[in-house]
Formats: C-alpha cells, structure tokens, sequence
C-alpha cells in the first residue's frame, strides 16, 4: 500500500510513513511499520538504513477475541463498587508485560557483476544498528563497496548469475553470512536488477544490490480498542523507552558515535528502533530454506512477490531504498508470522444462577478474582500465559476511593443543613415576600437616609470593598416622629441600634 506523505514526515522519518501498511491475520488487523534508522555507526555509513517491525499474528489474534469476548459481556458485568457501566464508548487492552516482536534492520549497496568470468569476491554491508566495538573492524573492505563493508572470499560475483529466474525480472537471492565478521546479522541477500533487454547472463553487466539484515526479539507492548461495532486494528510500542534510550546512551562515545540518540530523544525510539545489543534483546539468526518462504510465486501473474513489489516503486529515489524498505517489511512480517495458527485455549469459566442457569462467569473476570478461560494445568505447561490489562472509557458512577466518599460527607452535610433551614422556615413562619423585586429595592433605597460610606460613588462604584460592606433593613422614627418607616443601612452598627431598630414581626410600617 503506496500513501503520499507530508514534507515534514519523509524527512522525519523517511519512506513510507509511520503505520502505513497493514496485514491482516486470521482475526486481527496489524501494523507493519517501517521507518527509517536514525543513527550511522560510522560516518560514511548508509544513511537509507530501514527498520521494520510488526505485531506477532497469533498474539493479535489473541488479543481482538479479548476485547470482543469483553465487548459482548461487559454490559452483564457488576463490579462491586468500581464503576458501573453506563455507556461503552470504547475499552482499551494492553499487554504490558512478557511480549515480544520481531524488529528487523536492512542495508543495501549498489555493485555489479561484469559478466560470468568476474571472479571477484563478493561483499555485503557491515551489519546495521551494531556498536562498531563488536565488529572487527580491521576487516572492513572500503574499496568493494562505496559503504563499509566485510567481503566474503568463497563467493564470487560469477556465482551470482546463476540466480534462477528471467533476466528482465527482479531476482532475489538470500545468502547466509558466516558469524565472523557479520556478528549480529540476520542473512543477506542479493538483488539481481532487471535488465533493460533481454541478454544471456554472461554477455553484459549486471547491476545487483547487496544487503545485509538484522533480526531480533524485542519486548514491546501491544494494545487495541474495541468499540461498540468492533476492534481497531493491533498496534505496539517498545517497552520502557526511557531504559532502552539510558541504555543507549551509556555506549555513546563522542569519538566513534556520535549519531547515537540522546538519552532524551524517547519519542524516536518508541515506534522502532536497532541499537544491538541495546535494543532488541534477543538476536535471530535466519537460514536460506526458512527465508524462501518470504517470496513465493504469484501463480496467476507467473512472477514473484519480490518482483511485484519491486515494480510498485515504492521509493522513486533509487531501487536500493526500495529494497531497503521491502526486504525488513518482508521478513519481520514472515517472522511475526510464525506459529499464527496458534489460538486461545481452554473453555470459558462458567457459573449457574439461582433459576440453575449457566452464564459466563464475567463478574469474577472484571473484579480480578479469576481468569477468563479454565484450562487444564497438566495441558497448559508448554503453553504461553499473557495478561491482558483493559481499560474502560465510558460513563460511569463511582465510590471506591477517598475522594467520592469524602464528596458524599459534604454533600450529605449540606443536604442536611438545608433540610433543616427548610423545616425551621416553615414551623416558624417568619419569611418575607417584601423586596422581591429590583423595583421594590430601588424604593426602599430612595426612601433611605444617605449615608457616607456611599461618598464618590454617584458616577459609579470603583472600589470592590463596597459590596463588601453588611446591608440591613431598620425601622427609622418619621421626621413628625408619630411613625416609623424602613430603611436601608449599611455598615456596622452598634448593638443598642441594632436591638432598638430590628423589625418587629406582623407590624406594618409606613
């Protein structure tokens, strides 16, 4: 699958884009994710270096009949107080710990064979993502290859033409590298590029790209979602990349590496990332017989998968950073393939209800009290165990913590305060529907006396303290001195004035 990127991505991260391909398993939609390698062991290394990593299939597969198994029975879950499901808007599952995926690593050299009776030596890149103190680099040819290279002194150029296929084809031809000098490599291959026209091996020069693959076992973390009408596709991380980044950083030595990532360039390393033996863990070695597996025939078109990508051009660049890219895709897929017809074992835990019933037991697998699947112990010794962590997004109530219950106690405690204010107003009866009104207000303030903490305010109020100031309505003695009528007052006032002045109850003013 061909997308077209944005600028700031290809050069970012290269070609093609993150998350661009996607494979399907028997159950599940993966990610194949090549990118481009962001650190050269040396300075006139191959700066087309690819990784490419994938899901494994049968740990995705695994995974989708989680969360489709949790999707169809969370709405008969009860979870004692933890949250009750009101609305699923989507459920988030990880596999956080003991996983790991295939991390492949590819590079490619332009060369040439000039015709059948060429008996040079051929030679194939140094292994890319390794520390240059774990290769011996006293063996390193600088003249075969424009990159750095190891040459293999049995093999020659001539031997590569005998590839089987058509000459106008793209032909591949794996290669298994001796261990000393390509320490932590994976297998290499040779690319015989079609020739423009058809022409006996022997009579012309034949253009070939060399590469050398790394492989390894990485441990990383796999999620999906699951919504209300299905799963999202399978993706993954590497595990704890502040470690690996550390890690990394502590081989770094200004003098050989400088292209090392800093320490705190983690967002890099999250996606992908070669550094052995920082990262991955655990290297693969890779025979010629199991790889001829990775590029079979396409019956209905007589040509090979190999050859058909190629075609697609995936980097107009150059045929090399085609190769680059298709060959990791190629083999970290092949090998997240591997035991893909594995499933999940075992018979859902069953209990029985009162009406003598039987249901899955779903409580008990929400709550964490027990597993999912019942399996039998003697069977499931040589089986794999993977704990699944999911997440529930969607509206909830709940009251476990002590937060909520803390919020309950103020709640209930204002509740009752004001149930008791309620009760107290209507046995007393003193309540007043005066001043309910800005009209009324306004009347009562016009009927009042000025007062001089009211001074400088008649072109408006500047100063927040006076609505600071305590407000209250006393009987005032008429100017005849027969009567009272009320006013508004503000500020603090003696206690004999307040006493004498407070509103008598059921006693009309003028």
């Amino acid at each position: 699958m061909r997308q077209a990127i944005p600028e700031q991505y290809a050069a970012d991260y290269g070609y093609p884009a993150p998350d661009q391909v996607e494979v399907t398993g028997k159950g599940s939609l993966r990610h194949l994710h090549p990118q481009r390698q962001l650190w050269k062991p040396y300075n006139n290394s191959d700066s087309q270096t690819i990784i490419a990593t994938s899901q494994q299939a049968a740990v995705a597969d695994a995974l989708v009949s989680t969360g489709t198994l949790w999707g169809f029975n969370i709405g008969s879950a009860s979870t004692g107080g933890h949250g009750v499901p009101l609305q699923q808007l989507d459920a988030i599952h990880h596999i956080k710990t003991g996983y790991y995926q295939p991390y492949t690593i590819a590079s490619c050299a332009n060369d040439t064979v000039e015709g059948s009776a060429d008996e040079r030596p051929l030679a194939f890149p140094i292994p890319p993502g390794v520390l240059p103190q774990m290769l011996p680099e006293h063996q390193i040819n600088n003249s075969l290859l424009s990159l750095p290279a190891f040459p293999i002194q049995d093999l020659s150029r001539a031997e590569i033409l005998k590839t089987p296929g058509l000459t106008w084809e793209t032909r591949l031809r794996w290669i298994e590298l001796p261990r000393d000098p390509f320490n932590a490599s994976a297998i290499g291959a040779v690319i015989l590029l079609p020739k423009t026209s058809p022409s006996p091996d022997g009579a012309s020069t034949q253009k070939i790209l060399v590469c050398t693959l790394g492989a390894g076992w990485g441990p990383s973390t796999l999620n999906t979602s699951t919504q209300l009408l299905g799963s999202s596709g399978v993706k993954s991380r590497i595990s704890d990349p502040e470690v690996v980044a550390k890690k990394v950083f502590s081989y770094k030595s200004t003098e050989q590496d400088p292209g090392l990532p800093k320490a705190e360039d983690v967002a890099k390393l999250s996606d992908g990332f070669f550094v052995f033996p920082a990262y991955p863990e655990r290297l693969i070695n890779v025979s010629t017989n199991w790889a001829q597996y990775l590029n079979p025939m396409i019956v209905d078109e007589g040509v090979t998968v190999f050859h058909r990508l190629m075609q697609a051009n995936i980097s107009d660049d150059h045929p090399r950073v085609s190769a680059a890219i298709i060959l990791p895709s190629l083999l970290a897929n092949g090998l997240a393939r591997i035991g893909f017809e594995s499933s999940l074992q075992g018979d859902l835990r069953m209990t029985t209800n009162a009406q003598g019933e039987s249901n899955a037991d779903i409580d008990s697998w929400f709550r964490g009290k027990g597993d999912a699947f019942v399996v039998d112990p003697a069977q499931s010794k040589e089986w794999v165990k993977l704990e699944v962590f999911s997440t529930l997004e969607g509206y909830a109530y709940n009251t476990s913590g002590a937060g909520p219950k803390v919020a309950i106690i103020f709640l209930l405690a204002y509740c009752t305060f004001a149930f008791a204010h309620t009760c107290y107003a209507g046995i007393s009866g003193i309540s007043s529907s005066s001043w309910d009104s800005i009209g009324e207000v306004t009347a009562l303030a016009m009927n009042s006396t000025p007062n001089l903490l009211l001074r400088n305010t008649s072109s408006g109020i500047a100063d927040a303290k006076i609505f600071r100031l305590p407000a209250r309505i006393f009987a005032m003695p008429d100017q005849a001195g027969e009567g009272e009528h009320l006013e508004l007052v503000l500020g603090d006032q003696e206690e004999t004035v307040v006493a004498k002045r407070t509103l008598k109850i059921n006693r009309v003013y003028g």
